[in-house]
């Protein structure tokens, strides 16, 4: 069983990365090999909309999409953590999300029509984590990863929203109760999956 945290958030050790650490903790308490991705350190160029079939691969641009390609392929636990920016993701995030438009890629077919087919990608659990001010509202962004969980063949199981005012880096390492909640989340989601192949 393999988890994937992808952190969408440029802050290092800031709220995002830390409570997608405890899920991922959650996790391996069940077994899982969990590793992450740190969005802001691999180059992501934005979609370009080509129209193009890029199969057998997922695009026909080679950066490092790749890395994440591979964790949708072959995990069965993704985590995305996000923090809210203008009611909506990080850029960082929105720039990967907008490449997994071709993971269910649009086909021309005869008489002009087109539609989206499924890759089949092996069905997977999907947790949410974001953190934002307590003026901000999670609704869009809630809406956008949904999309995505919906898009990559995960069943977006578990939502960890995280509000705060604090302007310390990584002040969510002394809320026990909300790291609580994020390594329950991932010791809930392993625990299913594991529950479901034995049965």
């Amino acid at each position: 069983m393999r988890a994937c945290g992808i952190v969408g958030s440029p802050i290092k050790n800031g709220n995002v990365d830390l409570l997608v650490s405890e899920v991922l903790k959650g996790t391996e308490s069940q077994g899982a090999d969990a590793f992450k991705i740190y969005l802001n350190e691999i180059a992501i160029k934005p979609c370009q909309s080509c129209g193009v079939d890029p199969r057998p691969g997922f695009c026909i641009i080679e950066d490092g999409m790749n890395e994440v390609y591979k964790a949708l392929e072959t995990c069965e636990i993704i985590v995305l953590g996000s923090p809210v920016y203008f009611d909506s993701a990080s850029a960082q995030t929105k720039l990967m999300i907008d490449r997994c438009n071709c993971v269910t890629p649009y086909v021309r077919m005869a008489m002009g029509n087109a539609e989206f087919e499924d890759r089949q990608l092996m069905r997977k659990k999907g947790v949410f984590v974001s953190v934002a001010g307590t003026h901000q509202d999670f609704g869009p962004l809630l809406t956008l990863a949904k999309g995505f969980f919906n898009w990559v063949n995960a069943e977006l199981v578990e939502t960890i929203l995280h509000s705060h005012d604090d302007v310390e880096l990584g002040a969510v390492r002394k809320d026990e109760s909300t790291k609580k909640q994020a390594y329950d989340a991932g010791a809930r989601v392993a625990r299913a999956l594991r529950s479901e192949r034995t049965s």
